[in-house]
């Protein structure tokens, strides 16, 4: 079996190809430092051939709605084109919890997902989509992200943070033993407020950021599973924040 991780120099495209190699997948790395630009299309034909399954784990930081449909949805194309060409069978695609549901896309980046999920699922190669709720160790990132002139605006929503590994984990076994067409959902096994979340992570860090609780953008559960998901068994590392 030969799979092509787009984005396998990444956060998620590194662990996931040791992890494949491990159970004797062997694993083409495509991204810009392997000479591929999946958007361009460059090297991307001669690094398909062979391969049975792709696995999209490819990111963008643009998060307007614009630049984030424009980057999923070529990227999407692209593959498929190539792909089809090249014989092979399976495309994966991680995607976020939530996304499936459309209400929470109101921001562009969410946009740009929701339109990848509509556009691999169009294509002619089989597809299965793996929807991940927020990693673990992006939870400090995330902060930052929601620091405005030094303070920390913390939604009172649900958050239900996973381990990346974990995530992987489930990526691997969708190369090697799901069957295309499948969508599953995985989370942590604690569900937070962001709010609640964020003052633990900064208190265990030393920072003395203050966490602003603010109103949501959406529904309360829009970013946490609805239905059925997978449960990822390692607890988020700051013990004693109150679960939701």
């Amino acid at each position: 079996m030969k799979a092509f991780i787009a984005g396998g120099r990444g956060r998620v495209g590194s662990p996931l190809a040791d992890n494949l190699e491990a159970k004797g997948v062997e694993v083409v790395a495509g991204g810009l430092d392997d000479g591929i630009d999946v958007i361009s299309g460059e090297g991307l034909a001669e690094a398909l051939v062979g391969v049975d399954t792709i696995v999209n784990v490819l990111n963008t930081p643009r998060f307007d709605a614009e630049g984030a449909i424009s980057f999923f949805e070529g990227a999407i194309n692209n593959l498929t084109a190539e792909g089809e060409r090249a014989g092979v069978r399976h495309h994966i695609v991680l995607s976020i919890v939530g996304v499936g549901e459309g209400d929470a896309s109101d921001i562009g980046y969410y946009l740009g997902k929701v339109a990848q999920e509509k556009a691999v699922r169009s294509a002619s190669i089989p597809a299965t989509i793996i929807r991940a709720t927020q990693f673990q160790s992006y939870i400090p990132a995330l902060i930052d992200q929601h620091t405005v002139e030094g303070k920390v605006l913390a939604p009172r929503s649900f958050i239900q943070p996973v381990e990346l590994g974990e995530v992987v984990e489930l990526l691997a076994g969708a190369v090697t033993t799901l069957e295309p067409g499948s969508v599953v959902e995985i989370a942590g096994p604690e569900r937070f407020y962001h709010d609640d979340l964020f003052r633990a992570t900064l208190a265990d860090r030393g920072d003395d950021r203050e966490v602003v609780t603010v109103a949501g953008q959406g529904p309360l559960d829009a970013m946490v599973p609805r239905g059925a998901y997978r449960t990822g068994t390692v607890r988020y590392p700051i013990a004693g924040i109150p679960t939701a």
